[in-house]
Formats: structure tokens, sequence, C-alpha cells
């Protein structure tokens, strides 16, 4: 499967190789990943919901630097999977432009497109949750969703495009 990742939750971490004395344990042997949460002060809490992570595996992606190089980028991915208690989502090599996606990973905001109802049918069949954080009223959710899904929240109906979220 081909996914587009438009954007991705607020927390990323990086995981290191497992021999201690391994100098590339903190670069191609080391795991990076992202989910959904918040950064109140200097601390950062995930609040979770429904657990999840996407992860990358730096020996796949020697080029990055910074956490924005994987947005906006089509990857290679076996789907979501069950990792104990965790959704999952392991996002293979990078793939070019032109290669044609078939769902697509965006992070929604309460404090952008509102807050997902979770206790009413707030989804069609093709939206999947990967990570859901709440604290204080705020919302973030990592969906992964064929284009055209929809989705409901507070403030109305929206549609997943291929450049992100639309209000219908």
């Amino acid at each position: 499967m081909v996914i587009l990742c438009l954007n991705f939750g607020s927390l990323w971490w990086l995981r290191p190789g497992n021999q201690e004395t391994d100098p590339l344990r903190y670069s191609l042997h080391a795991a990076v990943f992202n989910t959904t949460g918040f950064i109140l002060g200097s601390r950062e809490r995930r609040f979770w919901h429904t657990a999840g992570v996407v992860r990358f595996n730096l020996a796949m992606h020697r080029f990055a630097d910074h956490a924005g190089h994987f947005e906006a980028a089509r990857y290679e991915c076996t789907g979501l999977e069950r990792r104990g208690e965790w959704n999952r989502l392991l996002l293979g090599r990078r793939l070019k432009r032109t290669t044609n996606a078939e769902k697509i990973l965006v992070c929604t905001r309460s404090s952008v497109i509102g807050r997902v109802r979770l206790d009413k049918a707030w989804h069609d069949n093709g939206v999947q949750m990967l990570a859901g954080s709440a604290f204080r009223g705020e919302q973030e959710t990592l969906l992964l969703a064929t284009p055209g899904a929809q989705l409901q929240t507070d403030t109305g109906a929206w549609e997943v495009l291929w450049n992100g979220l639309a209000k219908r």
C-alpha cells in the first residue's frame, strides 16, 4: 500500500538502536516515532484515548535531518496494525511524488476543524483512527483515510482530500 502523509501529530521522539557500542546507534540504527499529544511548557504529554504511533526506521531515511522531512510525502506501508494495546503504522521507503497513493495520513486538531464527537457515529468506513489525544477541551487525532472519506466534528461535516480536509 502507498500512503500520502500530509502532516503528523505534535510529538516526535527517537529510539536509539540496541547496541550501546554501535556508532550508528543514534542514526541509521535508530527509529523515529510520531503520535498525538500536547506540549505543556517543557513537558510532552500524550493523553491518549486511542494509543498509536507512526514509526520510521532511519536506515531507510538516511537524509532525514528534521521532522518536517517526513511531511507531504508518499511511503510504502503494509497498513495499520495492532502492536499490543497500540496501533502502529510502519512507514517504509519514501516514494516519488508521481506515485499514486491509496490512503492519506492526516492529523486533525480541534482548534482547526472542531472536536471529533467520539460518542457518536463520527466517520464513514473510509476513516481509521491511528492515535487520538485529548486534554482540557483540545483534541488531536491522527487519521488514516481514503480520499473522499467523511468525518463529523462539532463544527460540521468534513471530507478528506489529497491536500487535506475540506468542510462540506
